[in-house]
């Protein structure tokens, strides 16, 4: 591993697991945890936390930030990071990447450069968990292959951290100039976050930019890579793998609770986007859980 790459605080580092390769580590505590006061800590790499459960107290760049669980906040290198205060029986993931061996896996995957995120919540794909829980396992293992899998499964698990990022609309600062068409843009992407169990036509979404609906899509799609139609589809799905996870809706609530009109409507989108039927979604979180 590189030198770039830190290891946990020493305090913590009895109460931690670590599963390591080249370029990048995976550490999360043993039990439950608890931090006992205040503390941060900055680094060179980027850090990738995903709570799961709620962390009310992070810090970065001492900014408060309220961890979500079953979401991503990105760290970029050399941001101070830590919490805020004590929090009690916590329990999260960190993903460390050394900063060339990240920024080299998605300039080859994604051709995006000298990457700077918002330190904001992100939802995560369950594939992503897998992929973790695959890590952990293979790095147990004393076989020849141990190496290869856990380099490829690094290489995997950059790409599908960005891609869930990327699926957001917090991207401004990944190559674009933040302008007054990046204003336009971000109020239709705030009104749709807020909105998504509306219609959000594309005559409401034009006059709130205050630009043509031509114009309008074609400055979306360049800043988001798609209409604002499947960003809205795309915002509703997100929302309803959350109350999947959480298991105490049935589908059809979920359905309408997420802004679908019907059933079948629902269960198609949510299928392409997801790649499986809610109903398998909700099964597969249980497991997971």
């Amino acid at each position: 591993m590189k030198s770039s790459l830190p290891a946990p605080v020493i305090e913590f580092q009895p109460d931690i697991l670590m599963c390591e390769s080249v370029g990048m580590y995976i550490s999360l505590p043993k039990d439950d945890f608890t931090f006992f006061t205040r503390g941060s800590h900055k680094h060179q790499g980027y850090e990738f936390m995903l709570p799961i459960t709620d962390m009310p107290m992070v810090e970065i760049d001492n900014k408060d930030v309220y961890a979500r669980k079953y979401h991503v906040i990105p760290i970029n290198p050399m941001q101070e990071h830590g919490v805020s205060g004590r929090m009690e029986n916590v329990r999260f993931i960190n993903i460390l990447f050394d900063e060339d061996f990240f920024n080299r896996i998605i300039c080859d995957a994604f051709k995006q450069k000298n990457l700077l995120f918002r330190n904001e919540n992100y939802p995560v794909s369950m594939e992503l968990y897998s992929l973790i829980k695959i890590f952990i396992k293979e790095s147990t293992m004393n076989s020849p292959e141990r190496r290869i899998m856990l380099q490829n499964l690094s290489h995997t698990i950059a790409i599908l951290i960005f891609r869930d990022i990327k699926k957001e609309s917090n991207l401004f600062l990944l190559g674009k100039p933040f302008n007054a068409v990046t204003i336009k843009i971000k109020k239709v992407v705030d009104y749709i976050k807020e909105n998504y169990q509306k219609e959000c036509s594309l005559e409401e979404l034009s006059e709130i930019a205050g630009i043509s609906r031509f114009y309008l899509i074609r400055a979306f799609k360049d800043y988001l890579g798609k209409t604002p139609y499947d960003y809205l589809l795309d915002i509703r799905i997100e929302n309803a793998k959350q109350l999947l996870t959480k298991g105490n809706m049935s589908i059809t609530d979920i359905c309408h609770e997420c802004g679908f009109n019907n059933m079948s409507h629902f269960i198609r989108t949510f299928k392409k986007k997801a790649g499986i039927t809610p109903s398998i979604y909700k099964n597969f979180t249980k497991l997971e859980q």
